[in-house]
């Protein structure tokens, strides 16, 4: 299994559970990650930091 990256980018499921998405070493490609999936998915989206607090939530 691949060791996750310190940001993380979540996905708000159809079942109401947040599902890990990916992570990434930049902050600025998971804020941009975020973006383009919230987009294509329509769905809400969350960038976590390394601490695990919410930096971005898109709906």
């Amino acid at each position: 299994m691949k060791e996750l990256q310190p940001y993380r980018v979540e996905e708000l499921n159809p079942f109401q559970e947040w599902h890990l998405h990916g992570s990434t070493i930049e902050m600025e490609e998971a804020l941009n990650w975020a973006k383009s999936l919230s987009k294509q998915i329509n769905r809400s989206v969350r960038v976590l930091d390394p601490a695990g607090n919410i930096i971005a939530m898109l709906r």
